[in-house]
């Protein structure tokens, strides 16, 4: 089975049933956050992609291997990373939630064509490789909407030659309803030096 490194649906679902709080055996004094739940999860890497026909890309931030050197994928290649990849995950005790994914300094492979699953990439083009960083922020508002924001760049060698800052910035809200409305999306692959 294959990890998802940038979606936590699952662990929204576990994370409530797994307090601490709740294990009889080794009790832990809970921390002064008001009944909140504060996890913090080491990610090794995250993968963003986009469908947009303008656009069509998929970028891993944060893995070092090769895809087709993971263990998930078939190989038998150690998985290196850097970035210091990390999920915050907070849960208030009404049940809404704060999520933010974040790495600095990680190793950025840019490639050509969308795909959500990472072993896919192995038979992708290769565009460019840098180094940047990425932010991505989750939050489940009191009025049912789900708001979803995203800041990522850095600087690419482009394989054709040349450097390029790279630049993605997403602000969308999803209403209690589930209709979406996109308040920022944009993307650029800016020459630089030109």
């Amino acid at each position: 089975m294959r990890r998802a490194y940038l979606v936590l649906p699952l662990a929204f679902a576990i994370l409530p049933a797994c307090q601490a709080a709740d294990d009889p055996v080794s009790p832990t004094p809970p921390a002064p956050s008001l009944g909140a739940t504060n996890v913090k999860i080491v990610q090794p890497f995250f993968l963003i992609f986009d469908e947009d026909p303008a656009r069509n890309y998929t970028a891993t931030f944060g893995l070092v291997s090769p895809p087709g050197d993971l263990s998930d994928c078939g190989g038998s290649g150690p998985m290196v990373t850097d970035g210091g990849g990390i999920t915050r995950v907070l849960i208030t005790p009404s049940g809404a939630f704060h999520i933010r994914d974040q790495l600095s300094q990680a190793t950025i492979v840019f490639y050509e064509g969308a795909t959500g699953d990472v072993c896919e990439l192995s038979s992708h083009p290769i565009l460019g490789t840098g180094t940047g960083k990425m932010h991505f922020t989750t939050k489940d508002k009191a009025d049912g909407s789900l708001s979803v924001q995203a800041n990522f760049g850095g600087i690419l060698d482009l394989v054709a030659g040349g450097r390029a800052h790279m630049l993605g910035v997403g602000n969308i809200v999803f209403d209690a309803s589930g209709n979406l409305t996109i308040h920022e999306d944009h993307f650029t692959l800016k020459p630089i030096g030109h």
